[in-house]
């Protein structure tokens, strides 16, 4: 085998083990790709909501229901179409016509009054680990009342 020949095949097998290496190397070092900058912005959304959410006014499910029996035109004025924060026991749990999950709350008036909470789509998979009897606090924007059964919807898990 002649020098040049053999030079060559030592030239091509040192460039497969330097491409081969880079390759391998590239796979196990973090990237600065999309993904990464996907989750960047995720955690940014979730301290953004963290802050929106420390700053709600709180109630108790008993509060929201005893406001809507007291008068619920003053009711909506502190809670239709606004956001806070309800802490509660969970009665039960339930699904709307559309199959979608809402959570029944301790605290009203009478057993067929009690408070309603739809869950936001991004926590409709929470549904499933409740039972009666849990202790919960959730974001919620209010709705209004139905026959003064106060009712919300979008509500966001907080504490479980």
């Amino acid at each position: 085998m002649s020098a040049k020949r053999s030079l060559g095949i030592v030239l091509a097998v040192g460039l497969a083990y330097i491409v081969i290496k880079g390759i391998a190397n590239d796979t196990s070092q973090p990237k600065t790709s999309a993904s990464n900058g996907v989750y960047v912005d995720e955690m940014a959304q979730r301290q953004k909501e963290a802050e929106r959410v420390a700053t709600l006014e709180a109630f108790t499910a008993a509060d929201i229901a005893e406001a809507y029996n007291r008068n619920a035109y003053a009711a909506d004025q502190t809670f239709k179409g606004k956001s806070f924060k309800v802490t509660g026991t969970v009665a039960s749990i339930n699904t709307n016509f559309r199959g979608k999950p809402y959570i029944i709350m301790k605290g009203g008036v009478n057993q067929f009054m009690e408070p309603q909470f739809t869950l936001a789509e991004s926590n409709e998979k929470f549904a499933v680990t409740l039972k009666p009897g849990d202790k919960i606090t959730l974001a919620c924007t209010g709705r209004g009342d139905v026959a003064k059964t106060p009712m919300s919807n979008e509500c966001t898990f907080i504490w479980y």
